[in-house]
């Protein structure tokens, strides 16, 4: 087994593992090998089972680490919850989860995240998103604050805890269409299909602009350019001075490689915003593309 672990051979490692733990039953540490072979494997499933066999009451910071990071890629957020709270019995001061315990209660119970984010603003590296997250309003409407973590989750790419944030926000302010409509996004994000929270969304809110706007991005981000340029053409209908959208809608018929309509739209995009130098740049940019 030493020699296929030094050549790197982690299948037959795993194997001469399995015939072992036959006849002489399963250690800790062969568990805990095992599990990292699997991780090694790119098996996250595979990996968690072996480290919860192998986790005991006096289980080091390491392998509730390894624990933690299993249940958050694996989305299993109620489990990451319980390893995180166990890493920090066993590790006060470790930032890394005052961080992710942080990120996964900031949507839920911001008041008991802020323990957590102050703790992890501490270190550079968690500092600015702690401190967006520290930053946001309670509002009086539970659903409402709920999105607007997400909505900072989403900004920096966290998008499998944003959809988390969305996808609560969306149960506690039912029916909250907006918040349905953003976890769609965050799946699509991710590579999921976020087609059924867009169309309850747009069934909910069919004349909401930001349910519009957001199931334009849904289908651009499938593929779908004329079906995203028919969504946006209603969330600008419905919010005719938001220059975002139209900065949106000017995108999508770029793609589409409509440029005299992309153009339209991003001069409409520059002009509502009063010159904002971000859609100046994508006209610019067009411009250039086209040679205009």
């Amino acid at each position: 087994m030493l020699a296929n672990l030094r050549a790197d051979r982690p299948v037959q490692a795993l194997y001469q593992l399995e015939a072992l733990a036959l006849g002489q039953g399963w250690t800790t540490s062969n568990l805990l090998l095992a599990g990292d072979l699997w991780l090694e494997l790119g098996d996250v499933g595979r990996a968690v089972a072996y480290w919860e066999a192998a986790l005991t009451p006096d289980a080091d910071a390491s392998l509730l680490r390894k624990l933690a990071e299993g249940y958050i890629q694996l989305q299993q957020w109620t489990e990451a919850t319980i390893a995180l709270n166990q890493l920090l019995d066993a590790a006060p001061s470790d930032a890394w989860a005052h961080y992710q315990l942080g990120l996964l209660q900031s949507y839920a119970d911001l008041a008991s995240a802020a323990v957590h984010l102050r703790a992890a603003a501490r270190n550079p590296i968690y500092q600015p998103i702690s401190e967006a997250l520290l930053n946001l309003a309670v509002d009086a409407d539970l659903a409402v604050t709920a999105l607007q973590s997400g909505l900072v989750l989403a900004a920096n790419d966290l998008w499998p805890q944003a959809e988390a944030a969305f996808t609560y926000a969306a149960a506690l302010g039912a029916p909250y269409p907006e918040a349905l409509a953003y976890a769609g996004l965050a799946r699509d994000q991710q590579g999921k299909d976020g087609g059924d929270q867009i169309a309850r969304a747009v069934a909910l809110g069919p004349q909401i602009g930001l349910v519009r706007y957001l199931e334009g991005l849904h289908y651009r981000l499938n593929g779908d350019d004329t079906a995203s340029i028919v969504a946006l053409l209603l969330a600008v209908e419905l919010e005719p001075q938001n220059p975002a959208y139209a900065a949106e809608l000017g995108a999508a018929y770029q793609q589409s490689g409509d440029f005299p309509q992309a153009q339209f739209w991003l001069q409409q995009a520059l002009t509502l915003s009063g010159g904002d130098p971000r859609f100046q740049d994508l006209l610019d940019q067009l411009n250039a593309q086209f040679g205009a």
